[in-house]
């Protein structure tokens, strides 16, 4: 199973009806505008995702069923992904205003190559060392609470 399918198989679906297309599919529930839980609509273009097979968890609290809705921060969400990693392949996307890309769309497959996707680029490190002057913001930040739960 490629990217593209493995997000629909287990989250765009949830957001867009699927057409034969996984690419259109994918692009489509990302950029969409999606009933929120208080009856507005929006765009993912705030918080995060983590997704996983036939598990999908969001920040934003949209209509749609079969998602689990999450309010920590994006790093307290990744953090314990990570800490609690079952080997699992997953998707971990932050949105902001831009939409994210499905070029953007990358599996982790191994915490020594973690990929976090966001509208921006994907941010990759390896979670089993410490961070790098050279290590993305995103994994310092992500190291530095880390660093401070376990205080």
């Amino acid at each position: 199973m490629n990217t593209f399918d493995f997000f629909n198989a287990n989250f765009g679906r949830l957001l867009v009806e699927q057409g034969n297309d996984p690419y259109e599919n994918a692009a489509k529930a990302l950029s969409s505008s999606h009933r929120l839980a208080s009856g507005n609509g929006s765009r993912l273009g705030s918080g995060w995702a983590i997704v996983k097979e036939n598990n999908a968890v969001l920040q934003l609290k949209l209509a749609a069923t079969g998602i689990t809705y999450d309010d920590r921060t994006r790093f307290e969400a990744v953090i314990d992904a990570l800490e609690n990693w079952d080997n699992q392949p997953t998707l971990f996307m932050v949105f902001d205003k831009a939409p994210l890309p499905i070029s953007n769309l990358f599996l982790t497959v191994d915490l020594r190559a973690v990929r976090i996707c966001t509208p921006a680029g994907v941010y990759s490190f390896d979670y089993t060392q410490e961070p790098t002057d050279s290590s993305p913001q995103f994994y310092r930040t992500l190291h530095k609470q880390r660093m401070k739960n376990a205080s």
